[in-house]
């Protein structure tokens, strides 16, 4: 199991800039990305099998979507080598705290076989 804190992660709406062959990561998001890179310790080999992974945040308004600031927090948990590929994500867990001690809590941790049955 992996716990992490990190700051918390941009929408989903604000990761990109542009379209097609354009398409590059927002200046937001590469901020982000980086800040939240002080907080991540990789392990020594990044986990290669399915996972499950809970997240808790901190709301900062009401009309925040929970669900779109998943992705962020996969694409850079990948980036930093804390996981081999976000394809192996088999559970997300996320939720709204008001009493977390960071803005997004986050903990990684291998799926035992059979929990879904």
């Amino acid at each position: 199991m992996i716990k992490l804190h990190l700051p918390y992660p941009p929408s989903g709406w604000d990761l990109y800039d542009g379209w097609g062959a354009k398409r590059r990561l927002s200046p937001t998001y590469k901020k982000w990305r980086t800040d939240a890179g002080y907080f991540i310790k990789a392990p020594s080999a990044p986990i290669d099998k399915p996972f499950a992974l809970y997240v808790a945040l901190r709301r900062q308004n009401m009309r925040q979507d929970l669900d779109n600031r998943s992705k962020a927090i996969l694409d850079c948990l990948q980036h930093y080598g804390v996981i081999k590929n976000d394809n192996l994500c088999e559970r997300l867990t996320m939720c709204w705290d008001s009493e977390l001690p960071a803005e997004c809590v986050v903990i990684v941790q291998v799926c035992e076989e059979g929990m879904a049955t």
